[in-house]
């Protein structure tokens, strides 16, 4: 078996506030293959995008910290390396595609000022007309019309989708081999989130990329990854393929969220099903498994032990002290 192109390992890492320091991410190792997506999926808080943010080494700084863990990208552990190595990797090599396109756009420049500062951070020396002619060409790979106006436009002059569109010209600037994509279909109707998924899956497809993809959204899950990584306060709850994964869940969690999904043979006004509770607060977890106040499963054991990530099948893991109740 060939070695993935990224490896995380015991990743450890939180935020020192005013309360003292909280721990986000808690243990979360993954691997990526290259040329398959990996699905990061789980609500609000439960870590995703502080681990994206933790590859990039775009944590925020001073407040957040990487306590432990190994990010091995070809073997280069980038938990331990140094800024200038760090400005190497980040773009030209692992690219990412933030949440919220308004707020990773500078509101005060044009859009053409931008993408010249992508470009040029991975092509210095680039005359103007050859960066207007890089810039024009990216713009059109991502499916903007008329691009020589839009690059003297501003950002809020644009719509949702073709923002986000810019993002993605910008994020494949420097051709990386790794593009991480944190929930770029949050903030856009149906129809724009359908093209920049087509979009996104056509530029990784003839570009041979590997993609990291973060959503709430089990349904693009389902048509987009090859694995899916579930993550619950911060900890890792299952991974599979995304086959596996959605016709025989292990984990509780897992299983909740797919249960709470509508159904096309479901009659209408149907209440939809939910998972009681809610998550505990980051500075107040339980001591053993962090889904155990909302799991019906749960027993002593559970609320004193950390169930560790156990294979229960090929290539899924499962961290849960009962999956086999969910395997009967």
């Amino acid at each position: 078996m060939a070695e993935p192109i990224l490896r995380v390992e015991n990743l450890c890492c939180g935020f020192h506030t005013e309360d003292g320091y909280i721990r986000v991410v808690d243990g979360v190792s993954f691997d990526c293959e290259a040329g398959k997506t990996l699905g990061l999926v789980g609500e609000s808080g439960c870590g995703k995008t502080v681990s994206a943010l933790a590859v990039m080494g775009l944590l925020p700084q001073p407040a957040g910290v990487v306590e432990e863990g190994r990010i091995l990208f070809r073997g280069d552990d980038l938990a331990s390396t140094d800024r200038d190595r760090m400005r190497a990797v980040r773009g030209q090599q692992i690219g990412m595609i933030f949440q919220e396109p308004m707020t990773a756009l500078n509101p005060v420049h044009r859009v053409g000022k931008q993408m010249f500062e992508a470009i040029g951070l991975y092509e210095p020396g680039l005359a103007k007309s050859e960066l207007t002619a890089r810039a024009v060409d990216s713009l059109e790979q991502v499916g903007i019309p008329d691009p020589v106006r839009r690059l003297r436009e501003y950002p809020h002059q644009l719509s949702g989708g073709m923002r986000q569109r810019v993002m993605i010209a910008m994020a494949l600037a420097g051709q990386p081999e790794i593009l991480i994509a944190d929930e770029p279909t949050t903030a856009l109707d149906v129809t724009v989130q359908a093209q920049i998924l087509e979009l996104l899956l056509e530029l990784k497809e003839s570009r041979g990329m590997t993609m990291i993809f973060i959503t709430h959204d089990l349904g693009v899950v389902a048509e987009f990854c090859d694995e899916v990584l579930v993550m619950y306060a911060g900890r890792i709850a299952e991974r599979a393929p995304v086959r596996p994964l959605f016709h025989t869940p292990r984990h509780p969690y897992t299983h909740g969220l797919i249960e709470s999904l509508p159904r096309m043979d479901t009659p209408s006004r149907t209440p939809l099903n939910t998972i009681e509770g809610v998550v505990p607060k980051l500075n107040e977890m339980p001591p053993g498994c962090r889904f155990s106040n909302r799991c019906r499963h749960a027993d002593e054991r559970c609320r004193r032990e950390v169930p560790a990530l156990e294979s229960c099948a090929p290539g899924h893991g499962v961290a849960c002290h009962h999956w086999h109740r969910l395997a009967a």
